[in-house]
């Protein structure tokens, strides 16, 4: 039979190596060793041996998860991916993963609740963005929808607020147009609703500046004028007022500024 002979420590904190008739055969961290009260001298059956080695394995799955989860939540699909990471067998993965769930330090419905409060509090997400990203940690569903019944119209209308006063103070020198575009897209592509969206830019108040406005388009024009110097007549006309248009600007402001230009045009 099998006897251990040695066991002795490694430069890693907790880890030990086990030999076995001389040899060096298996390394095990503390806990393993306490628990299988091994010793040199010991003997060490065939089914022993295994039985420690797995133990070993998910004694290895276990503190990782430990370190993963402290660092922050985590859910239940991302502790397996990240086990899995490390090829561990599912074997050694689901009695830890099941034991983290009995402790409550896996919490899918926890961490989503955690998630919105965290959003609604200091976050920039919509509730589809929100519901997204939760489906992409490996949320189920229904565990999702529970965690987003609870928030109130109010709260999702000051989260959207953030955006829009953000998207507005970023878009400040557009067209007046533009400016209110620029800030639909920016609520749209962070997950708000239409009607949200629309709340939210109701609730700000945006100003148009009229000389501002002015300027801006006289300078926006001139600067179309010289790009599309390779078109005449019409053609031209009509491709830069298509740019200032895209631009945001109004299309009643738009002509008398082109008519301008075509008269120094002319006059050149």
């Amino acid at each position: 039979m099998k006897i251990i002979t040695a066991i002795t420590t490694q430069k890693r904190k907790g880890r030990y190596n086990i030999f076995v008739d001389g040899q060096y055969a298996f390394p095990v961290s503390e806990s393993t060793l306490i628990r299988f009260m091994l010793t040199k001298g010991m003997a060490l059956p065939a089914a022993l041996e295994q039985t420690i080695k797995t133990a070993e394995v998910e004694a290895t799955a276990n503190s990782l998860a430990l370190d993963y989860l402290s660092h922050q939540m985590r859910t239940v699909q991302e502790v397996r991916q990240r086990l899995l990471q490390e090829n561990l067998p599912e074997a050694a993965i689901a009695p830890v993963v099941a034991r983290l769930q009995a402790l409550h330090y896996l919490d899918d419905a926890k961490l989503a609740d955690a998630f919105v409060r965290d959003d609604l509090l200091m976050g920039e997400r919509g509730p589809k963005q929100v519901s997204a990203r939760l489906r992409e940690k490996g949320v189920a569903a229904s565990v999702i929808e529970d965690a987003l019944a609870g928030v109130k119209t109010s709260e999702w209308l000051a989260v959207a607020g953030r955006v829009a006063e953000k998207a507005a103070r970023r878009n400040a020198r557009r067209a007046f147009n533009d400016q209110r575009q620029k800030i639909r897209l920016a609520l749209t592509q962070k997950g708000f609703t239409r009607e949200q969206t629309e709340a939210a830019l109701a609730a700000l108040t945006l100003t148009k500046d009229e000389a501002g406005e002015a300027e801006r388009l006289q300078q926006e024009a001139a600067k179309q004028w010289r790009l599309k110097r390779n078109y005449t007549g019409f053609d031209r006309r009509n491709r830069v007022k298509q740019a200032l248009f895209r631009k945001g600007f109004a299309l009643d402001d738009i002509d008398p500024v082109l008519r301008t230009l075509e008269d120094q045009t002319r006059e050149d």
